[in-house]
């Protein structure tokens, strides 16, 4: 077992609990929600994700900095969500791209619900 489900899966007992843990935090489940259509390389998911919570806004709780999308994407990976894959950088440059796994697939599901749920509040 992933050694990051089995630490949660120490904290709390209730399944919902621990699927939310996975997939919550600010900007978690944005992350996901972008990478439904394909891979994306990270600024492009920067882009998207910072795009999806407020437009022209750089206050501090509102900016995806490239820190913390790391730190979300490396947290991911390690649930086995999201795998990093290699991608052609512009000027002959490496780059990656992110894609989701099949465990990260099983949320799409998931995600469209809670699309359509909080789609509901606007």
């Amino acid at each position: 077992m992933n050694p990051e489900i089995a630490k949660q899966k120490k904290r709390v007992v209730c399944p919902v609990e621990l699927a939310l843990r996975i997939l919550g935090g600010k900007w978690r489940g944005s992350i996901l929600y972008q990478l439904i259509g394909g891979p994306l390389a990270f600024n492009a998911l920067k882009d998207r994700v910072q795009d999806a919570v407020v437009c022209n806004s750089l206050e501090e709780d509102h900016y995806l900095s490239a820190k913390v999308l790391a730190e979300h994407l490396a947290m991911l990976q390690e649930y086995e969500l999201v795998v990093k894959i290699p991608a052609n950088g512009t000027n002959g440059t490496s780059a990656h791209a992110y894609s989701l796994t099949e465990k990260g697939k099983s949320a799409v599901p998931l995600l469209m619900d809670l699309f359509d749920w909080g789609n509901t509040f606007y």
